[in-house]
């Protein structure tokens, strides 16, 4: 009843090229026009969405969105210290792996190996040159070559991480060591923050060095030149 309904509709809303046949076909059919969203992952992306609705709704934002809004953009301002210019491999299915990759570029990220499993339109969109389709074993190979700092993919990915020496963080299907994987939202602009969140939290905690730094170095003399004896306070 409710596929039916579908067919009374003032507008298609249709995420990820996958979905572009589906929304033909009921446009076809039914003659309800549909506009497609590529990614719901980012803020620009999102930002599409909700300047959408409320075009065709006729209504202002809410404020609950702008304020979703601005927490995105300030947890963007925190993330980009760890994400930005780090080498990212991701594996996933073109979907999939254009929302990761276009959110990880717009971070400042390079995304230093693309595979994926099919042929798609996104795939020319890529803000990578390193773009396959192929397996996880093309993955990890692209990965090694391109000295990547991280590696995205399902489950299956987590012994190729174990050899490169990176962080796995997981993403897509099949997901069966993580509890709670198939709560995890990362769409929206809460959605899009939290994986923000998450991200960069694994990679500020694997390239986090506990040595002493020049800003600590009172603490610690025993790093400084033999030559130099400690400061006495």
């Amino acid at each position: 009843e409710a596929a039916r309904a579908m067919g009374l509709a003032c507008w298609t809303l249709a995420v990820g090229e996958q979905m572009r046949p589906a929304a033909q076909a009921l446009e076809r059919k039914a003659g309800v026009p549909f506009r497609l969203f590529d990614r719901l992952t980012g803020l620009e992306a999102n930002d599409r969405l909700i300047a959408f609705l409320s075009e065709i709704s006729g209504r202002p934002v809410p404020a609950k969105y702008r304020r979703q809004r601005g927490q995105l953009v300030d947890a963007m301002l925190d993330g980009h210290f760890h994400i930005g210019g780090r080498r990212i491999a991701i594996g996933a299915e073109p979907d999939l792996l254009f929302a990761m990759a276009a959110m990880l570029h717009e971070m400042g990220a390079e995304i230093c190996a693309a595979v994926t499993t099919t042929q798609s339109p996104l795939l020319e969109r890529l803000p990578s040159a390193n773009v396959l389709i192929g397996d996880l074993e093309d993955l990890e190979t692209r990965a090694a070559e391109a000295g990547a700092d991280l590696l995205i993919t399902h489950s299956h990915g987590r012994q190729a991480a174990e050899r490169l020496g990176i962080p796995l963080f997981r993403m897509g299907v099949p997901m069966f060591d993580w509890l709670g994987a198939g709560h995890l939202v990362s769409v929206g602009y809460r959605g899009t923050r939290d994986l923000i969140f998450a991200i960069g939290n694994m990679l500020m905690h694997h390239h986090f060095h506990h040595a002493p730094t020049p800003e600590t170095w009172r603490e610690h003399p025993s790093i400084l030149p033999a030559a130099v004896p400690p400061v006495p306070w």
